[in-house]
């Protein structure tokens, strides 16, 4: 899948067309609904919905710029492109897991979690905008993957949103888009929290949602300061 989107950024950076990228991704998203169970199903919606309008409400406040965009200045391709991507890193690591989770060695992942944070950070504050807002992006972070109540589901977040970073990075490195303040760790923070939003609508829909304090207090807390953001009140 990252190199199906490398391709249609390279494609998208030297053309500035929408219409084939819009195609292929679309084409992806179906075949990714075709195989999909009701959560996958309701992660490739939610996120391409909510991403979208995401996308349109940072471009119309000054957060990112596209080479152009047919709606609002964002490509009509972001549509499927966020769905499919999202859906890609969660069954990734989904089926790492339930091919590795019994090994012995397995356990040694949450290191390779630790490490890369700590990569990340280090990597932010150095090269990027980390060092501005620090304090506010860490704790983004932090109440992100609070979100998720157990170790299990802190790893699926956190490597979800790590494989999603992948691809906004490679896009930001080849100019496909711009952010005039780029944070590495806020846009995991920002990841993670779509994903939890997009697991929660599925598990609340079947009626399966059961809500522990702290994931309440950190969803509470992320949503009133998104909605800020989207606003263009508030920029962290």
């Amino acid at each position: 899948m990252l190199t199906v989107i490398v391709g249609i950024l390279l494609f998208y950076r030297h053309t500035e067309n929408e219409i084939i990228p819009a195609f292929i991704l679309g084409a992806l998203w179906l075949l990714f609904w075709n195989n999909s169970m009701l959560k996958g199903r309701m992660l490739l919606v939610i996120a391409s919905v909510f991403g979208y309008v995401h996308e349109l409400l940072g471009v119309q406040h000054g957060y990112f710029t596209y080479l152009g965009g047919a709606i609002g200045g964002a490509p009509i391709w972001l549509i499927p492109g966020y769905g499919a991507i999202f859906w890609s890193s969660y069954n990734l690591w989904k089926i790492f897991q339930e091919r590795y989770s019994q090994k012995t060695w397995f356990h040694r992942v949450n290191y390779f979690i630790f490490g890369t944070v700590a990569l990340l950070i280090l990597t932010d504050y150095i090269m990027f905008d980390l060092s501005a807002q620090t304090v506010g992006i860490l704790l983004k972070l932090f109440l992100a993957l609070m979100l998720f109540i157990n170790l299990e589901g802190i790893r699926l977040a956190y490597f979800t949103g790590f494989f999603t970073v992948l691809t906004e990075f490679t896009g930001e490195m080849l100019g496909t888009w711009s952010h005039p303040d780029f944070s590495l760790i806020s846009l995991m923070a920002g990841y993670v929290f779509l994903l939890w939003i997009c697991i929660t609508l599925s598990d609340i829909i079947k009626r399966r949602k059961e809500w522990g304090k702290i994931e309440g207090m950190s969803a509470f807390a992320l949503t009133s300061f998104y909605i800020l953001l989207l606003l263009g009140i508030v920029a962290v």
